[in-house]
């Protein structure tokens, strides 16, 4: 079967189905054909959009959660179509993968991007990305699929263990019998061979496992090397005119012309718009922001750093063991520059700088940097830091009545997102503000890893954030949003 006949998705089977045209039609019906009734912000464009909405200007920041991210592309196309534009954009994860999207598409900021995105997602296999070695590519197609597919696997790993026990027990059984009948010689020597299969079946996967983990430790730690996904992120990116870091920055930081909503308002001749792409760098146990803090790791080379922006948006996708870590190495600590870079942003001395550096997904510090744009010195803002959640928790809330009963994994499990998501809490905890211009996606019956997704999978999702972008923008408030900010 070729790519063309296995993918027969196209943007219209996303943007026009029931649910979603219900969802913009709710929203004219409360805000006005032309949404001149909603007030999201007082940054606002000079000429409106091509069909007539008014634009209007926030600041946005999407969370990372593997596959999930489909729905932040159905969360902003909502956004785009009342006539919401994103000035400066930031994510992790999946998030960063939206964030590039959007900051790469078409030529300024007053441009729809959803539309070209879901274009990209449709042509898009995305069992693609798991580019590891074919048996792993193949447990992962078994295993992955199933939200619980831990629980999957032990079943597995148990059957496969208690079959080959009970195999001998019959084994002895029949050594005992086989001189009362012919029969039961018979099928001594059938249990003979199953349980000899069985045997080998053990070994084959124990052997499997040590070359796996073998090839984990020089591979860092990850089935997949993830080439597909960094070069899928770059052919886009350079299909926009993206090939390099200062392209990036280029298209990022050119404003389309401005008004503000009030005369009395802090000048906009301020605002500068910028993107960052969250991830965590383990040899000095750092969170790292790129394309900020490139020049930690490269120099530039006649004039334009020696690394694509791609790569950014790869290192903050770097899913431990899933995909392999993402390795910089040959930093140069002698050069005077990078010395003076890492003692301002980190406090590192010349001595301690390393010659390597490894990167992992950014949500395993800052899985959703809503403070990213928080500016203590604004008092008012311009306009709101919108937030996209991915909520896929399941609905049982689990207070702690039965936790003598959890099982390892599900210790190490929670103990994993205490530490993961406690650095966003806490900021939002400090400034429940923000919490005012965060919307939730409720996933809980996907998958975050499993790349193995369907058609109507796809579309489900890229719904589910149309929905919850519509709620959302139903119950904003933007005059409430600037009081409280007030008081921050």
């Amino acid at each position: 079967m070729t790519r063309a006949t296995r993918n027969k998705l196209r943007p219209e089977n996303f943007t026009g189905h029931p649910d979603v045209q219900n969802c913009i039609s709710s929203l004219k019906a409360k805000f006005g054909d032309r949404y001149e009734r909603l007030n999201v912000s007082d940054t606002l464009g000079e000429q409106a959009g091509a069909d007539g909405v008014e634009l209007q200007y926030v600041d946005l920041v999407q969370k990372g959660g593997g596959v999930l991210g489909i729905a932040l592309v159905g969360y902003t196309y909502i956004l785009e179509e009342a006539g919401i534009r994103f000035f400066s954009l930031a994510g992790t994860s999946a998030g960063a993968i939206n964030t590039a999207m959007i900051a790469s598409v078409g030529k300024d900021k007053s441009e729809k991007k959803s539309v070209k995105i879901i274009e990209y997602l449709s042509d898009l296999n995305f069992f693609d990305m798991v580019d590891g070695h074919p048996v792993a590519r193949t447990l992962i197609r078994w295993f992955i699929k199933n939200k619980n597919f831990s629980k999957e696997a032990k079943k597995w790993i148990i059957g496969l263990l208690g079959s080959f026990f009970a195999l001998l027990l019959l084994d002895v059984l029949f050594l005992g019998l086989i001189h009362v009948s012919v029969k039961w010689s018979v099928a001594a020597r059938a249990s003979f061979v199953l349980t000899g299969v069985s045997m080998l079946l053990i070994v084959s996967v124990a052997g499997y496992g040590k070359y796996m983990l073998s090839r984990l430790k020089t591979a860092g730690y990850g089935i997949n090397p993830g080439n597909f996904l960094l070069n899928w992120i770059k052919e886009k990116m350079q299909g926009n005119g993206v090939n390099n870091i200062r392209d990036l920055e280029q298209k990022v930081s050119v404003i389309p012309p401005l008004k503000q909503r009030h005369a009395n308002m802090e000048t906009l001749s301020t605002l500068k718009a910028n993107v960052t792409f969250i991830t965590a760098e383990l040899v000095t146990q750092n969170k790292v922001e790129f394309p900020k803090m490139w020049d930690l790791f490269r120099k530039e080379n006649n004039g334009t750093p020696d690394i694509h922006p791609a790569f950014f948006v790869r290192a903050s996708m770097s899913i431990p063991l899933f995909f392999e870590a993402c390795v910089i190495n040959g930093i140069d600590t002698e050069n005077e520059a990078v010395q003076q870079r890492w003692k301002e942003i980190f406090g590192i001395a010349k001595e301690k700088i390393p010659v390597t550096a490894k990167f992992v997904d950014g949500g395993m510090l800052s899985n959703f940097p809503l403070n990213i744009f928080y500016n203590p010195r604004i008092t008012i803002p311009r306009m709101p830091s919108f937030g996209i959640d991915l909520d896929d928790s399941l609905p049982q809330v689990d207070r702690g009545a039965n936790s003598h009963k959890w099982e390892l994994g599900s210790f190490m499990g929670k103990m994993l997102n205490t530490m993961r998501g406690y650095y966003d809490k806490d900021f939002v905890l400090k400034n429940k503000v923000y919490e005012r211009g965060v919307g939730s996606v409720k996933l809980n019956e996907f998958n975050w890893l499993n790349f193995f997704l369907t058609d109507q999978d796809k579309i489900a999702m890229f719904v589910k954030g149309a929905k919850a972008a519509t709620q959302f923008l139903e119950n904003f408030d933007w005059e409430e949003y600037k009081k409280e900010r007030s008081k921050v």
